[in-house]
């Protein structure tokens, strides 16, 4: 439509212009004049009129071939004219289109482009200057936006996150739909909340640490300033603050031993060392006046007469009782434990706290039991010394076999014979402990319950095989019913049985049952990493179940 509309106009105009060039003089021009005046209007590229008075001067002189060449040459301009504008006003049309959709910097090369046609267009000259007006504010605001998020991305990597989060509102205020840079402001806004709380805690930890200070607690003290300097580990006056505190610490520390000590020995009326001991105190805190005031008091105590004529009675009853010692200590050295017992008793009546005193009553008394207990064992009959003497060998040859639930077993027998002799306990006890100090893997951390037919099993990381020919299983557990239950131990790799053993679970609570998997061939050739616990014939708990080594 509009193509068509400039169409019309052009026709118009050279109607008009026709018109008028004819009837606008009222003397009829000559064929020279009339083409002097064409060539005059071609020259100015006025096309149209040109046209006219070419034409007109045909009209006098059809034949022309001059006049016919210059007409045919004119109308050959208006026709290229023609497609000029019509190019241009593409290049407009395009331009104003790109310009509504907000594409700028196209819109600007179609502007461009029309220029190229026109230069002197006036409204393709608006146009452009209004573009590049509005892209150099585009710019102008985008380079404001690249500086401040760029300034606030190196703000968030020094963590001075209340700035970065200042400098990111910035930009946001200037591209507000950012997608990226709503995702650094929401981050940064986030670490400033967490170094907020972070700060609020340092103050926190910091402010109680000046409390315990004042009150002299000082290990509270230093404790509180080692949370607060997790939090700022960088935090170089904090360093210095618990640096002096521990100074502090180890004089008050020092200070308060010496102190103790010496009120110790002032309860006990030791007046010469607890003076020394508060003197030692005042090496530590000098001029401390409660050292100073225990000191002048142990002054005047040790000058009174009562206290000269105290320790004349202390040294009477000091060497009685050693007196009573030296003779109970020699009651001993002949076996007669019974009158060291009675000296013992006399020492004690005089001092009934002495430490010594108490040791050699309680070691007398002792030594005595034992001595009845000895001849009752002496008096065991011969039979009853063989089972035990047999029980015990038969123990130590299972353990040097590192058959260790079999020498239990025999140690046990042993025990219920009830000889008193420590030893086969003491073979058990080794024997739990080396165990359970080589202990590689627990199987079972906490008590489980297998029902009968029921199968558990337990996967583990295979044993180094440089220990695997040492390797016992044992197993504390109970049989849940009234008889035995007999229970099969399984062993595999992945997909993969290597091997199995077979246990009895015994009626009585937490039996101890240990066996030496180490000896099965399978176990130590294979990378096992499973084992199956299946009980045939009852239920049973298993309170505890490991993989352990001997030393």
């Amino acid at each position: 439509m509009r193509n068509l509309t400039r169409y019309i106009f052009l026709l118009v105009l050279i109607i008009c212009a026709s018109t008028t060039c004819v009837y606008a003089q009222d003397n009829t021009p000559s064929f020279q004049s009339l083409v002097v005046s064409g060539d005059k209007e071609y020259a100015n590229k006025e096309y149209i009129k040109a046209k006219t008075y070419y034409q007109e001067a045909l009209r006098l002189k059809p034949d022309n071939t001059s006049a016919k060449n210059k007409l045919n040459n004119t109308l050959q301009k208006i026709r290229e004219e023609s497609q000029k504008e019509e190019q241009f006003f593409e290049f407009i049309d395009n331009a104003d289109q790109l310009y509504s959709n907000n594409e700028l910097e196209k819109a600007l090369e179609e502007y461009n482009k029309a220029l190229k046609i026109f230069p002197k267009d006036e409204y393709a000259l608006g146009k452009k200057s209004e573009i590049t007006s509005i892209l150099k504010d585009e710019k102008e605001r985008l380079d404001a936006f690249n500086e401040m998020v760029a300034l606030g991305d190196r703000l968030l990597q020094a963590e001075k996150f209340a700035e970065a989060v200042v400098q990111y509102e910035s930009a946001l205020k200037v591209y507000p739909n950012n997608s990226a840079t709503k995702a650094k402001y929401q981050d940064a806004k986030n670490k400033k909340e967490a170094y907020d709380t972070k700060v609020s805690e340092f103050e926190r930890f910091k402010s109680q640490g000046r409390e315990f200070t004042l009150r002299k607690k000082y290990t509270e003290a230093i404790s509180s300033y080692e949370q607060a300097l997790q939090l700022f580990p960088q935090d170089k006056e904090l360093q210095g603050i618990i640096s002096e505190l521990q100074t502090q610490k180890n004089i008050s520390d020092n200070y308060d031993a010496k102190i103790t000590e010496a009120d110790a020995l002032y309860e006990d009326r030791s007046y010469a060392m607890a003076k020394e001991a508060y003197n030692a105190a005042l090496s530590v805190v000098p001029d401390d006046s409660y050292a100073l005031g225990m000191i002048n008091r142990i002054d005047e105590i040790t000058n009174s007469t009562e206290y000269k004529k105290i320790q004349s009675d202390k040294a009477k009853l000091d060497r009685d009782f050693a007196n009573y010692i030296n003779k109970g200590e020699s009651a001993e050295s002949q076996n007669d434990y019974a009158s060291a017992l009675s000296y013992y008793v006399k020492a004690l009546e005089l001092k009934p706290n002495n430490a010594e005193a108490n040791a050699k009553k309680k070691n007398a008394e002792d030594m005595i039991m034992y001595q009845k207990e000895h001849r009752k064992e002496q008096e065991l009959s011969a039979a009853l010394e063989g089972e035990y003497n047999n029980y015990v060998t038969q123990g130590d040859t299972q353990f040097n076999s590192k058959n260790y639930e079999k020498a239990i077993e025999f140690y046990t027998k042993a025990i219920n014979v009830n000889t008193g002799n420590p030893y086969p306990s003491e073979k058990i006890r080794q024997i739990r402990e080396m165990l359970a100090t080589n202990k590689l893997v627990e199987l079972v951390p906490n008590a489980v319950t297998i029902n009968i037919n029921e199968t558990k099993r337990i996967e583990f990381q295979p044993i180094d095989i440089a220990v695997r020919r040492s390797n016992f299983i044992t197993i504390r557990a109970n049989s849940l019913g009234e008889k035995p239950v007999i229970m099969f131990i399984t062993y595999g790799s992945n997909a993969k049985e290597n091997g199995s053993i077979t246990v009895r679970v015994p009626v009585k609570s937490d039996n101890d049952i240990i066996v030496h998997i180490g000896s099965q061939y399978k176990w130590f050739s294979e990378d096992n990493n499973w084992i199956e616990i299946y009980p045939e014939n009852g239920n049973v708990q298993i309170v505890s179940m490991e993989i352990t080594k001997d030393n």
